[in-house]
């Protein structure tokens, strides 16, 4: 009774008649009688333990358990686990099966048959009354509410129902993350869930899976940092894993769970280092040798061609880029939003690309074949329907020309380049041919606007044009 089930996760009420010790000999039965189950390879349905009592399911009252008092639980299965959560209460089998019977009149309005319950007094009828007044408030309220939420995100856990049935104190920092994480998958933010993800597993390589929050202090955060370091990450990734872990403690601090003054970050405690990153941008020479290498193979041709799109196209990140539709283009420009910051701030900018006649080419060459207004340019997340899956499949791209693109930069004598380098490039080479500072940070979508430049207004399509064929 009280069942509900959705995207592979069910909840039911069940009344509990587990035999939990191993050694318990079968009922069935005698000492001196070898158990009929023993030399065949069948299970004794009375011995096994945490084995569900046979009759549990069936209509038929268990004689081992039909005369004990035995507590109802909820039971959550998902992915074939199975966690049990307690009511508090406990019944005899005659018991709970009037309490079933109150379930069926309030479901479906079948009529309790009075001569089913001799054996139960007026008053257990109330107290049975009373416990499903209860069961149904909480069922309501609490149980059903919170497995459908989490059931209906996709995004089921046993730990993040724990938290929202307060079964969990989040008393770790362990536990803090994965209840982010949870949450920004819920928000379909499948990449800052990511970053959430990898700095986890940094902290638990360091400090196992149960880092109190008492323990986080500037020694404690200067012995993780050197551990990063000698594990070889670069300072750009030591930066980002330990600013994630500063909303972590930033969060508990603001639920209490973190006295102030033990707060361990900040002048005077613990400062995160930065890291000044690498030179990445290339000069317009390089770029056009780059547009005219001759791939060996289709799919360096077709990583080279994206890498150029992305730097025409205002050094576009590829996230955005495989985002684009042809609903996108108009009058021969790309208008688009950043979706990494479109939700961080408050007035959104719309970012204006022109469409430079080598990005219509590699249009032509590797765009999608259905041009509707709703069909992605370039046909990499047609198959997605959701955000994650979308995410993947932007991933598994970037790895891609990564690894394609410097296959080109090496047989030409060039720095290793990556994605992101296409958008340095852009910003750098305008830079250097006295573009307007302010004209690369619109392109760039920099959300910052000077007052100054707020005078300005936006950039015409002329001017547009202008400045971007400077990159050819």
């Amino acid at each position: 009774m009280f069942n509900y089930s959705l995207n592979g996760v069910t909840l039911r009420l069940i009344r509990e008649t587990r035999y939990t010790n191993a050694e318990k000999e079968c009922p069935d039965v005698k000492a001196e009688k070898e158990c009929p189950y023993a030399n065949i390879k069948q299970e004794c349905p009375h011995v096994k333990a945490e084995r569900e009592c046979p009759y549990a399911e069936a209509k038929k009252e268990c004689p081992y358990t039909a005369k004990k008092e035995c507590p109802l639980r909820w039971c959550v299965t998902y992915k074939k686990k199975r966690v049990y959560y307690s009511t508090g209460i406990k019944l005899l089998w005659v018991e709970w099966n009037y309490l079933g019977a109150l379930y069926r009149l309030t479901k479906n309005g079948e009529k309790i048959k009075s001569n089913d319950w001799d054996p139960l007094n007026k008053l257990q009828k109330n107290k049975i009354k009373d416990y499903y007044n209860d069961l149904q408030a909480y069922y309501s309220n609490r149980m059903e509410k919170n497995v459908r939420e989490l059931a209906q995100a996709d995004n089921f856990t046993f730990t993040s129902l724990n938290v929202k049935l307060n079964k969990v104190v989040i008393n770790t920092a362990n536990l803090a993350f994965q209840s982010k994480i949870d949450s920004l998958m819920k928000d379909e933010k499948v990449g800052n869930a990511n970053v959430y993800k990898c700095a986890l597993r940094s902290l638990e390589s360091f400090k196992g899976n149960n880092v109190l929050f008492s323990e986080i202090t500037p020694e404690w955060l200067k012995k993780y940092q050197s551990f990063m370091e000698k594990n070889g990450l670069r300072y750009s990734s030591i930066g980002m894993y330990l600013r994630t872990l500063r909303v972590i403690v930033n969060e508990a601090r603001t639920q209490g769970l973190i006295n102030p003054s033990t707060y361990p970050f900040g002048r005077g405690k613990f400062e995160i280092p930065t890291g000044s990153g690498r030179e990445m941008a290339l000069t317009l020479e390089d770029i056009k040798k780059i547009a005219a290498f001759e791939c060996q193979t289709k799919t360096i041709e077709m990583s080279r061609d994206l890498w150029l799109f992305s730097f025409y196209c205002n050094g576009v990140n590829f996230g955005d880029m495989c985002r684009f539709t042809f609903d996108n283009i108009e009058n021969d420009e790309i208008y688009f939003y950043r979706k990494k910051t479109f939700n961080k701030v408050k007035e959104k900018k719309e970012i204006i690309a022109p469409i430079l006649s080598p990005m219509q080419a590699i249009i032509d060459k590797w765009g999608s074949d259905d041009q509707r207004k709703s069909s992605h340019i370039f046909p990499f997340l047609n198959e997605c329907t959701t955000e994650e899956e979308m995410k993947h499949e932007i991933s598994n791209l970037i790895r891609l020309v990564n690894k394609q693109i410097k296959i080109v930069t090496k047989a030409l004598g060039l720095p290793d380049l990556s994605t992101y380098s296409a958008r340095h490039s852009y910003a750098t080479i305008l830079a250097k041919k006295r573009v307007p500072e302010s004209y690369i940070a619109d392109q760039l979508g920099h959300a910052n606007r000077t007052v100054t430049q707020n005078y300005f207004g936006n950039y015409s399509k002329e001017e547009r044009f202008t400045y971007n064929s400077m990159l050819l």
